[in-house]
């Protein structure tokens, strides 16, 4: 069974696809309700959603509460495989008896340490310490349980509804895996990054989105992409922050540089992810990629 595919045990129509989708996306919009609620709560003559909900609630509920939706997702995932598509669960994530999760474990790691690397060989002066221990620490906890949740459903939407939709109907990995970064980019434009330092920013989501897809396709299963997914939300939000990105966090660095997506940090993020995947395809010794993508 190839996980690219729908289920073979349930023949879907367009109408559950779409009742699904109506679902998950029912359950992003009831998400946003504690968010818009404290903000009504504490807002008093308007101003950035942030900057209220940060000085009324402080920095690590309002990361909470904006992630919020995506938990919301996360949650409907399981009576729309159960009720509506009639697919196991386990379907949404691998091909595998059971969800791998040291392939899990590993990505993570691998990518976060990718991470790591890269931050210390570009660190400058204008990144600064802004480690605060009675801060951190909250954050620490809080990030690492709602992060994992929300980079979960993301992949759930895009690496395995979507992905899996579309296979119904153009069963080829690459046009497959070209979609859903195409949307899984574009669903990121309203991002403070890409109004910081402009469109050029969505060239990162798009081709994050689709190297994403391939080790999807090429590994038939979730846990690799959401091991690194996780690994670079959890950065973005404990390592490193700036006042220009979408997680603004009581981080451990504080990065003051001009915002900026160069050619350097092109280089390094998808070297990084080329990097990733060659090691992945080492160790996991991937076979029948051409098969699988074309």
């Amino acid at each position: 069974m190839s996980f690219r595919l729908p289920y073979t045990g349930s023949d879907n129509s367009f109408r559950e696809y779409l009742f699904a989708l109506l679902i998950l996306l029912g359950a992003y919009i009831a998400g946003n309700i504690p968010v818009l609620l404290a903000y009504s709560h504490f807002q008093q003559d308007g101003g950035d959603l942030f900057q209220v909900l940060e000085k009324g609630v402080g920095t690590t509920t309002t990361f909470a509460l904006l992630l919020f939706p995506w938990i919301a997702v996360f949650l409907a995932f399981f009576p729309v495989a159960k009720f509506i598509l009639n697919w196991p669960v386990r379907f949404f994530v691998t091909v595998r008896p059971k969800i791998d999760t040291r392939r899990l474990l590993f990505g993570f790691l691998l990518w976060f340490l990718l991470c790591l690397l890269t931050f210390f060989l570009t660190k400058n002066e204008l990144i600064l310490d802004n480690f605060r221990a009675d801060k951190f620490f909250p954050l620490l906890i809080v990030a690492s349980v709602v992060l994992l949740i929300q980079c979960a459903a993301e992949e759930l939407v895009f690496r395995s509804f979507l992905l899996k939709w579309i296979g119904r109907q153009m069963p080829v990995g690459i046009v497959q895996t070209v979609i859903t970064g195409i949307i899984f980019g574009y669903l990121h434009a309203s991002n403070p990054e890409v109004e910081a330092v402009g469109k050029i920013a969505l060239l990162y989501y798009i081709g994050t989105g689709i190297f994403l897809g391939l080790v999807t396709i090429i590994d038939d299963g979730l846990e690799l992409p959401i091991g690194f997914h996780y690994a670079n939300n959890l950065f973005a939000a404990l390592i490193v922050t700036s006042n220009w990105q979408v997680f603004r966090t009581d981080a451990i660095f504080i990065d003051t540089n001009p915002p900026a997506f160069t050619l350097t940090d092109f280089a390094f993020a998808f070297g990084g992810q080329l990097l990733f995947f060659l090691i992945c395809w080492k160790v996991f010794g991937w076979k029948s990629i051409k098969s699988k993508l074309f």
